[in-house]
């Protein structure tokens, strides 16, 4: 990037223990004691926590486990996805939100929690109900930045955005199949701050399972490049890009990419049997020499 020293960009995945990724991204055969995230963390800066949405249960000892694991990357982040009671099920309980609190209290402790992902579905429509309920929301976790991701088409009126950012709400810019309910791909930024949700294009799987998985896509150069334009002129100080196209393990390849475009002046490490599974990548890094800290 020709102006990096303006700004931050962070480049991650929407979590690490990921099936797709065993074999093609994770060594074929691992030591004994090998840790996911680590490993993860030679090769990218952040991460999305998603095993939160399913379960508040971590004990706060698993969560500075996890520290432990990127403490030789200092630049590494996390942000965390919410708990599906709250955007989800609605069901959610004040355990749960005092549990989500604790697990937050390790990550940032240690200066590494860049903020709480709140991501609701797609049949999120916009309603003043719904507009009070998220202001509610930002009130109970106001002590992070927090990431609001709003697919459906209603939400997509300027002064209904205007409302949310002024609640300290950062809208996410989530990518999404073109569909009629989906909002527009857009660049958001909020105190400095913006965050880009790639969830792929695939519009035929989307809503219909029985085709496929809706998240198998894998995004072109040329998609790459306007995503990287978006980044620049949205100028924010610090900005995540979490890749959602996992299966296939399309998510690494393509955030591999965009780092390339980000610096193509420099050499990526890449595991040696992701390019195997990508011969392309070969042309933007190698595999590192040894095992260690790629991030200095």
């Amino acid at each position: 990037m020709s102006d990096s020293s303006s700004y931050d960009v962070f480049v991650g995945m929407g979590g690490w223990d990921l099936p797709p990724f065993d074999n093609v991204f994770y060594p074929r055969n691992p030591e004994r004691g090998f840790r996911k995230l680590a490993y993860y963390a030679q090769y990218f800066d952040a991460v999305e926590v998603n095993v939160t949405f399913y379960n508040v249960a971590l004990a706060p000892a698993q969560v500075r486990r996890w520290l432990q694991d990127v403490n030789p990357n200092r630049r590494f982040q996390f942000t965390v996805k919410l708990y599906r009671g709250f955007t989800h099920t609605f069901d959610a309980t004040a355990r749960d939100m005092t549990a989500f609190r604790r697990l937050l209290e390790p990550l940032r402790a240690a200066g590494r929690l860049s903020g709480i992902v709140m991501q609701f579905p797609g049949s999120f429509a916009q309603t003043k109900e719904r507009q009070e309920y998220l202001t509610k929301l930002a009130e109970a976790f106001g002590e992070d930045p927090v990431f609001l991701e709003l697919r459906h088409r209603s939400w997509d009126g300027k002064e209904v955005q205007e409302r949310i950012q002024e609640k300290g709400l950062c809208l996410v810019n989530v990518d999404l199949p073109r569909l009629p309910q989906h909002r527009e791909f857009q660049k958001h930024v909020l105190r400095g701050m913006a965050y880009f949700r790639m969830m792929g294009r695939n519009a035929e799987t989307w809503n219909n399972p029985e085709r496929g998985d809706r998240y198998l896509y894998h995004y072109s150069e040329t998609e790459l490049n306007d995503l990287l334009e978006r980044i620049r002129s949205a100028s924010a100080q610090k900005t995540f890009v979490v890749f959602h196209n996992d299966p296939q393990a399309h998510s690494p390849v393509n955030g591999f990419q965009l780092r390339h475009l980000l610096k193509p002046m420099e050499k990526l490490m890449i595991p040696a049997n992701l390019i195997e599974a990508f011969p392309q990548l070969s042309a933007i890094g190698e595999p590192p020499k040894t095992e260690g800290t790629l991030f200095g």
